[in-house]
């Protein structure tokens, strides 16, 4: 008989036991919004569903699968069709409740896997507090800084910046690998402004140095921001095979951490 690791497959007393077993829980967070005429609405949650869900799946004694979070903050997106926009504080105090349940009832290890770009600094305030409010530690991690440096520069054939962005090369990789079904390639078209700032410009690969974000219709004509021309179905491949890859690697770092005492120097 396999092992159980999805969470809300087990009962009580397994529960128990997982938390004996001192699993991670793992709890993938996204969001429903526009991914261009080519992308299904629910790429971010199912990008960080199912990359959890694989690296989970090579550990199931040493994790456990969280549902999904479907929905948050993405107000930005609203001009086009097909976007559920969450409230920023909505989104942080909703997945802060969750790891306190948690922790409530003895997991010590919570790791939030991001699919949404918009979704960082929500959760890194959402793994504050569930790290400064209670027994337990939490890490946030997006999956494509998962992906090893090296592979992407191997694979990457969009411009930088701007060419991965949302959408783009490696979003459209992963969908096509994951789930081809849902990818509608003969729709796909680069789209993104001229790359002209130092300052400000948008790109999963290397980010800005400057935080900050207006509404996409601004610089978007089809809601893709890069070159999804350029994605494949190996390269989704690749991609995805090393963001779980390192994923397994950081929840075992994670599970093994020690929590060290609070020292009051007043």
């Amino acid at each position: 008989m396999k092992e159980k690791y999805r969470y809300e497959e087990f009962t009580w007393p397994e529960i128990r036991e997982a938390v004996a077993q001192n699993r991670v829980a793992v709890l993938p967070v996204g969001t429903v919004e526009q991914h261009g005429p080519h992308l299904p609405l629910v790429t971010d949650v199912l990008t960080a569903t199912e990359m959890s869900r694989l690296a989970v799946e090579r550990i199931p004694g040493e994790a456990v699968l969280m549902p999904s979070v479907y929905y948050s903050f993405n107000e930005h997106h609203l001009d086009f069709p097909g976007t559920i926009a969450v409230e920023g504080e909505t989104i942080i105090n909703y997945v802060t409740d969750i790891g306190k349940s948690l922790a409530h009832h003895g997991f010590r290890k919570v790791l939030i896997v991001n699919g949404h770009g918009s979704n960082v600094p929500f959760l890194d305030i959402a793994a504050r507090n569930i790290t400064n409010h209670t027994e337990a530690i939490c890490a946030m991690a997006p999956w494509w800084n998962m992906v090893a440096r090296e592979v992407l520069d191997e694979l990457r054939e969009s411009a930088w910046p701007g060419g991965m962005a949302h959408g783009c090369e490696l979003e459209t990789s992963v969908l096509l690998y994951l789930r081809g079904d849902l990818v509608q390639m003969d729709k796909a078209e680069p789209d993104f402004p001229p790359q002209t700032s130092e300052f400000f410009y948008w790109d999963l690969q290397k980010g800005s140095p400057v935080f900050y974000q207006e509404f996409f219709s601004r610089y978007s004509r089809t809601g893709t921001l890069g070159d999804p021309t350029k994605a494949s179905v190996e390269k989704g491949r690749r991609f995805v095979e090393s963001a779980v890859e390192n994923m397994v690697r950081l929840i075992q770092d994670l599970r093994v951490r020690e929590i060290r005492a609070r020292v009051d120097h007043h």
